[in-house]
């Protein structure tokens, strides 16, 4: 079982979402887990008439509504089964002590997640610095960064990260940058509104930009992860 989180506070939804499904076309089982703070997944989902805890959406699981790691736990072992059921644990964290300092430390990936708005990058930097000498105190960690909602940069490249120069952290990579255009937007807001998960519609660089995310989160070839996209291009679901 591997554990990605994405953790910041910007609305990361949608990313995720098609990471999952990429994931589950490549005939992985997924655990898509809602650390947010506001508990969004519900809405997403369609599972706004009773309390949700765990359960299955567009071919991977999602859990909404446990208080923390510990809670989706005990709530799996009451199933009958647990996170190592599952290949791969996302988490979407913007609650850092959702989960204990070990399982941060021990994730396959840790992705910092955040748009070009300066309430975003201002906020996300007081965040990022009080999980790195709070929570998560005693060392560097080292994150792979995504961009998301880009528009045509007004700016040199590295002027966000300019707000996280002071931190213990170092990043991995360059940062993947995912654009975001008129038809992207209107797909997202189709999916939500539908409970449903279309990728096929995505802009080229949109999913240009997500298949490289997947490249640097997983082992698999280029060629496979292309495999995947098609396949998740074909499902209805």
């Amino acid at each position: 079982m591997k554990t990605w989180i994405f953790a910041g506070i910007c609305d990361k939804s949608e990313l995720l979402i098609y990471v999952c499904k990429l994931l589950v076309a490549a005939g992985q089982k997924v655990l898509l887990v809602d650390a947010t703070e506001k508990r969004k997944y519900p809405l997403y989902i369609g599972q706004l008439d009773r309390p949700l805890s765990v359960t299955e959406f567009s071919g991977f699981d999602v859990a909404s509504g446990v208080a923390d790691e510990i809670g989706l736990q005990e709530h799996l072992a009451s199933a009958g089964t647990s996170m190592e059921h599952y290949d791969v644990v996302v988490f979407d964290m913007e609650q850092a002590d959702f989960c204990s300092p070990d399982t941060w430390e021990s994730a396959a990936a840790l992705v910092w997640v955040s748009d070009y708005e300066i309430w975003t990058l201002e906020r996300g930097r007081d965040w990022l610095e009080e999980l790195l000498n709070g929570h998560l105190a005693g060392q560097t960690h080292e994150f792979y960064i995504a961009y998301v909602r880009a528009v045509e940069p007004f700016f040199d490249e590295g002027y966000a990260e300019g707000y996280f120069g002071n931190l213990p952290v170092l990043w991995r990579e360059a940062p993947v940058v995912i654009p975001w255009v008129e038809t992207d937007y209107a797909l997202k807001l189709h999916n939500e509104h539908s409970r449903k998960v279309r990728i096929r519609p995505l802009s080229r660089i949109y999913k240009k930009n997500l298949c490289l995310l997947m490249r640097l989160l997983t082992d698999m070839e280029p060629k496979t992860i292309h495999r995947a996209l098609r396949s998740a291009e074909r499902r209805k679901a």
